[in-house]
């Protein structure tokens, strides 16, 4: 029996050697400095990659080399995951019970400019419900090396994403029985946040349809030939054009982090943004997870996810195994769209419906199941709890039979 085992072995090392699967896993044969024994070590190829570059940035001999992939082997193995563990049980107590130390403010400011950023306890159930807008948007847009010299010139191009409106710069008066506008044009504003008077000349005559009268600095659009109705129609539009920025971005603030002055935003466009030529793409982010994986597909929103309820926890000083985090973040964006772990979105796709009963409206799920003729196959962990069999995780994963 042992001759044949060796044999086996054998037969099984020269297949690795000759045939290697760098997409899927990578089989290292080394012989350890302390053993005569071929030893098999199950390392993925990114792992291997990683230990590669450091073999080369410290320059290691192979016995060192020999003594890292030891180490990392180990440490592999001991963080595997045992067939039948209930990681999903375990993942939602690691997030849960100290998620109850989290506090109960609603936001942060980040800085003078009182740009809002959610945080806490409200900000986990925001993601983990899988909302369709944040409550508190926000960006953080990096700017290509060029554009980002003086914090000066930065200042500036982050007041010109501001979401400006006509209607913000000026102020108007009506006089309805003569049929004129005035317009008095705020003048500091327009020169705060850059904006081209002329640009802004241009949009008044085009929305009102009349050339103005400069008046000590009243410009007077009128009598105008159309019905006050009419009239009316064309002041609204030219109140509510925007002039300038970004929809969406309504105050920016400059931060410095490590050398480097960024733009923090308070509301959220990642489309628009990402398509401005000062933009540096690849770092410019949102914490809206449904923007991004609208924007950029759902495995930046599935990163984002776990990004984001790592932070949370890390700001309130609670560390997390980032594991639990990433197992969540898989269900929810399993379908391909990022769905909440509410009645609406992961429940209701539940094939059992005692599982989907056992979560929120009971009846309504056991009526609907009823009427559908429904079956339940009872294959799941929350169905089998509910009429009293063992659950297929665990020791309920094995069955034996015991021969007499």
């Amino acid at each position: 029996m042992a001759e044949e085992n060796k044999k086996e072995v054998k037969k099984t090392e020269k297949k690795l050697k000759t045939k290697k699967e760098p997409e899927e896993i990578e089989y290292i044969l080394e012989k350890t400095p302390d053993e005569n024994t071929t030893k098999h070590e199950f390392l993925p190829v990114s792992v291997m990659r990683e230990i590669d570059s450091r073999v080369k940035k410290y320059s290691l001999n192979p016995a060192e080399k020999q003594k890292l992939i030891s180490i990392s082997d180990k440490t592999y193995l001991k963080n595997m995951v045992e067939p039948g563990e209930a990681v999903g049980i375990i993942a939602a107590q690691s997030i849960g019970e100290p998620g109850t130390q989290l506090t109960l403010r609603t936001k942060h400011y980040a800085g003078a400019a009182e740009v809002s950023v959610g945080s806490g306890i409200q900000r986990v159930e925001e993601i983990v419900d899988g909302r369709s807008k944040s409550k508190y948007p926000t960006m953080t847009i990096y700017l290509l090396e060029e554009f980002r010299k003086t914090k000066e010139a930065v200042e500036k191009y982050a007041n010109m994403l501001i979401d400006i409106r006509i209607g913000d710069i000026i102020k108007v008066e009506e006089d309805l029985n003569k049929k004129k506008i005035f317009i008095t044009v705020n003048e500091k504003e327009v020169k705060d946040k850059s904006i081209d008077r002329k640009d802004l000349d241009k949009k008044m005559e085009k929305y009102l349809k009349m050339k103005p009268k400069d008046k000590n600095g009243v410009l007077e659009f009128g009598p105008s030939k159309e019905s006050l109705l009419k009239s009316r129609k064309n002041l609204n539009k030219l109140i509510s054009t925007r002039i300038q920025g970004v929809r969406g971005i309504d105050k920016t603030l400059v931060a410095e982090e490590k050398g480097e002055f960024l733009i923090k935003t308070s509301g959220t466009n990642l489309k628009i943004v990402l398509k401005l030529p000062e933009v540096d793409k690849d770092r410019t982010t949102t914490n809206d997870i449904k923007e991004i994986s609208k924007v950029l597909g759902v495995e930046a929103g599935r990163i984002t996810i776990v990004n984001e309820l790592h932070k949370t926890f890390r700001d309130n000083g609670i560390m997390l195994d980032v594991r639990h985090v990433m197992l969540l973040a898989d269900l929810m964006c399993f379908e391909g769209d990022v769905k909440g772990i509410v009645r609406t979105g992961i429940t209701r796709q539940k094939s059992s419906p005692l599982a989907r009963a056992a979560f929120e409206e009971t009846t309504k799920h056991l009526l609907d199941a009823a009427f559908k003729g429904e079956i339940e196959q009872l294959t799941g962990v929350v169905e089998n709890i509910i009429v009293g069999q063992p659950i297929n995780v665990g020791t309920g994963n094995v069955d034996l039979i015991m021969r007499k």
